[in-house]
């Protein structure tokens, strides 16, 4: 049930592409990952603090193959959401650069230096009681509310990455860039396919706007590129033109919606270049892929999420939780498969506890299928935004921008939230407080000026009104 045979399948193939360290093979990555080994030898809880370094990426890799229970949180989240992450969970140990140690100096004991990081021992922590079949907990929240983590078992992680090896075809000779954080579980999917045929990763920390990380992408040979909609955004500024990469194979899309005229573009690229583009949709809660758009329909079914994984289900359900059987109905999308998380998790205590039947998925997108069976997303339940893997609670983050003396109503298509304002402000610092509250970039908004918020009868603010509103700043 375990992932990543590839560690003893192809021990000689490269494993991961650093240009700040040499290039380590699947032995080496053992070997390195040995040495860790002996100093923690009962199942244990491990926070990784990670950052897009060869350090984070070992130290997932040992995690999953030793059995341990990894905690995955992005070093950007702030100070004081790591120390509540540390008091709810107690990890017994943690895995943070070297110059995060002194966050933890007074609670944890140094261990060992693991290129550029630092394993460090909590003083404090009990032997944890956690189930044996619990593999990863990864956040499915931003950083406005309560701190919540999806429970993904072996089971999960392994389905779900067999899934995505058999659509995409990835086999020993492909490559995949570091591009996305680590932490977020779009990434997570990306590695784990990978190693688990062996494949290779290269590691970059660098964004797309730096010079060196498409010196970097030039330079690897890379025949996969996967990215959110941002992703793809940031490449049609650099120009699709200027992109030559002789070696890349396929272009994956998921995290959010592109709009269709983007869409189209990178379609038309990937047509001059012999690429093929795959058109996703997923949660972290589904492991994260749900179902994906086959190069052959992307222009046929422009804007559509496609069909399940093999041996996954979805389907609409209306008001009522029945199945809805006609097309071009408007309803709930629901996943049904072993690849549906084993539950939330909000401290230490619930570690052992596992709902290993729950194969079923609210996802809260609603959505319809088409004549042909395939699935199209229309609008969010809930005014929960999913921005980058990224949850935000909208109505809270309005009230919390109102505290601030920004008068704001928010919107999301998951792509970006639109900032709806009434009065003007000076744009630059409504922007960087509404990015230092979420702690999403500055990119991931958009200001829009009204006269007047448009309302209900009983003097509500209409968010089906500002829907059709494109009065842009």
């Amino acid at each position: 049930m375990g992932l990543f045979r590839a560690f003893n399948k192809y021990k000689n193939n490269i494993a991961i592409i650093d240009n700040e360290h040499s290039d380590l093979s699947y032995k080496q990555v053992l070997k390195e990952t040995n040495k860790i080994k002996k100093k923690i030898k009962n199942k244990s809880l491990i926070l990784i603090i990670s950052e897009n370094t060869l350090g984070s990426l070992l130290a997932y890799i040992f995690c999953i193959i030793n059995n341990h229970v990894a905690i995955i949180v992005d070093s950007k989240t702030t100070q004081k959401n790591i120390l509540k992450i540390f008091k709810n969970y107690e990890p017994n140990y943690i895995f943070l650069s070297k110059e995060m140690k002194t966050l933890f100096k007074k609670k944890c004991s140094e261990k060992y230096n693991f290129f550029d990081q630092s394993l460090i021992k909590n003083k404090i922590s009990k032997k944890k009681k956690l189930n044996k079949n619990l593999s990863v907990l990864l956040s499915t929240s931003g950083s406005m509310g309560s701190i919540k983590f999806v429970k993904l078992s072996k089971r999960n992680l392994k389905t779900n990455t067999n899934s995505i090896i058999n659509y995409l075809k990835i086999n020993n000779k492909d490559s995949a860039i570091t591009n996305l954080p680590i932490s977020y579980s779009y990434m997570i999917s990306v590695i784990n396919t990978h190693f688990e045929v062996g494949g290779s990763i290269i590691i970059s920390k660098y964004s797309l706007i730096e010079k060196e990380f498409w010196k970097i992408l030039k330079n690897s040979k890379v025949t996969s590129f996967n990215g959110v909609p941002y992703t793809y955004e940031m490449l049609m500024r650099v120009g699709l033109k200027n992109i030559k990469i002789r070696t890349l194979k396929y272009l994956t899309q998921a995290g959010g919606k592109l709009e269709k005229n983007k869409l189209r573009e990178i379609i038309n690229f990937c047509k001059r270049n012999n690429i093929k583009f795959f058109s996703m949709y997923g949660q972290t809660e589904a492991s994260p892929r749900i179902s994906y758009l086959k190069p052959e329909f992307s222009e046929k079914k422009i804007g559509s999420i496609g069909k399940g994984l093999s041996g996954n289900k979805i389907y609409i359900i209306d008001n009522n939780g029945k199945k809805i059987v006609k097309p071009y109905v408007e309803g709930e999308i629901i996943n049904e498969g072993k690849n549906v998380f084993m539950g939330y998790s909000k401290n230490c205590n619930d570690l052992n506890k596992l709902n290993e039947k729950n194969y079923k998925l609210k996802t809260g997108d609603l959505g319809f299928f088409d004549k042909d069976g395939f699935f199209f997303i229309t609008s969010r339940i809930s005014r929960i935004a999913k921005i980058f893997g990224n949850r935000v609670d909208l109505g809270h983050l309005e009230s919390l921008m109102s505290q601030k003396n920004y008068k704001v109503v928010c919107l999301s298509d998951n792509n970006k939230i639109s900032i709806f304002i009434e009065k003007s402000y000076n744009k630059t610092n409504l922007i960087n407080t509404i990015s230092k509250i979420t702690n999403l970039n500055i990119n991931s908004f958009e200001l829009i000026k009204l006269k007047y918020f448009p309302r209900t009868s009983n003097n509500k603010v209409s968010y089906n009104e500002l829907k059709k509103n494109n009065a842009r700043l």
